[in-house]
């Protein structure tokens, strides 16, 4: 994929060249990007009709980018040392394991999985939790062939994405009063395309993730082959509403999400800056009660649970630094990192709320160097494992 076009900073002040910047050790590190962050130039900034239609043609061409995405399922254990470096508590594997689902990228056909990319513009380490990063530039359409291989729940699974234009053929939302619609509950085994567009309005981080048919989790498998019996690819949902939102037995919405199916979209224009490192982290939730295998619920980052089993993050002094942060589940999270500021309109901050399903995208110079520590600042998620480290060196 090519990379980010660069925009070179102007001096000047206001809306106009706001800072998207967080500051390592001063306010002298933070980069002044031209213009306001990408994600409000493409809205228009803070002044633009909110009710003007995002008329859009791809000017100078913009290209299909098709991904090969694969549901995979797998045992994964979120504290695979067995311990968590901050407070020093300790954990066996069967107290930690469960059997998760996740996206991976393939090469054509799904013949087999992509490898590793790290880079700035690359789709991650692949390895399920969460899924590759799927890119593109304003213009572009996301081509991505979906195939469901849950071979542990035999699950229907989707993919729905957030911020880009797509018809309701390409949404993945599966809904009770028409369960027929393809893609939106493709069952084990089974393919499906998805078309997405990028608009001006795209640009910025946005979550994918399965929003299909509800499931009851399984209870612990007691067969000789562990195998767990596959539910129907559309349960009827009872009259009471008698499901574990409401304190019941029954369906879970999005429970593949919560099992580890999701994934960041970026979308990038000529505004966004290029930079060194990009990190994605996702903060998300995962329950006993619906990962059975659980003796605990966890709080993760990108499935991993405490520090020194959520990924360690590393930078180097002088390196531009882009963090998209997302969200997914049910609670409300705190993003905050150690030793380090960002500027937004209302003023400077350490630590920003997220809400289920949103994002925050963060870029700096880095100029701080030390091991610290990032982290939900909601005391009880930190109890629960959402904290890991972030290292950098000069």
């Amino acid at each position: 994929m090519s990379p980010e076009p660069v925009r070179e900073p102007r001096r000047g002040s206001g809306r106009r060249n706001l800072l998207r910047a967080l500051t390592g050790g001063s306010a002298a590190a933070a980069l002044a990007l031209a213009g306001p962050p990408a994600e409000a130039a493409a809205a228009g900034g803070a002044d633009a009709d909110p009710f003007a239609a995002d008329a859009f043609r791809a000017v100078g061409g913009g290209r299909v980018r098709e991904y090969w995405i694969q549901a995979d399922s797998f045992a994964h254990n979120a504290v695979p040392n067995g311990r968590d470096g901050m407070t020093g508590m300790t954990f066996t594997a069967e107290r930690t394991t469960f059997q998760a689902i996740g996206y991976r990228a393939y090469t054509p056909n799904w013949e087999q999985p992509l490898p590793a990319d790290p880079g700035p513009q690359g789709i991650g380490p692949n390895s399920g939790i969460p899924g590759p990063v799927l890119r593109a530039e304003v213009g572009d359409v996301l081509k991505v062939h979906f195939r469901n291989n849950d071979t542990h729940y035999k699950w229907p699974h989707s993919m729905h994405p957030h911020g880009v234009r797509y018809t309701p053929s390409n949404d993945g939302a599966w809904m009770a009063d028409s369960p027929d619609t393809p893609g939106t509950a493709v069952p084990y085994g089974e393919t499906y395309t998805y078309t997405w567009t990028c608009v001006p309005s795209s640009v910025g981080s946005w979550p994918y993730h399965d929003h299909a048919a509800p499931q009851t989790p399984p209870k612990p498998a007691t067969a000789s082959d562990g195998s767990v019996p596959a539910p129907s690819p559309s349960p009827s949902m009872p009259d009471s509403m008698d499901s574990r939102a409401f304190g019941g037995d029954g369906p879970v919405m999005e429970i593949g999400a919560e099992l580890g199916l999701f994934g960041m979209i970026a979308v990038t224009d000529a505004r966004t800056p290029e930079v060194d490192r990009e990190f994605v982290l996702f903060f998300h939730d995962l329950s006993a009660s619906d990962a059975t295998s659980l003796q605990q619920d966890l709080s993760l980052c990108n499935g991993g649970a405490f520090v020194g089993n959520a990924p360690t993050f590393t930078a180097r002094s002088g390196e531009r630094i882009r963090w998209r942060v997302a969200t997914l589940g049910n609670s409300f999270h705190v993003f905050h990192i150690h030793g380090h500021r960002w500027l937004r309109p209302t003023g400077w901050t350490d630590s920003e709320v997220l809400g289920p399903a949103t994002t925050l995208t963060v870029e700096y110079r880095e100029d701080n160097p030390g091991d610290w520590l990032y982290h939900c600042h909601v005391a009880a998620h930190m109890m629960h494992g959402m904290s890991g480290v972030y290292r950098v060196t000069r």
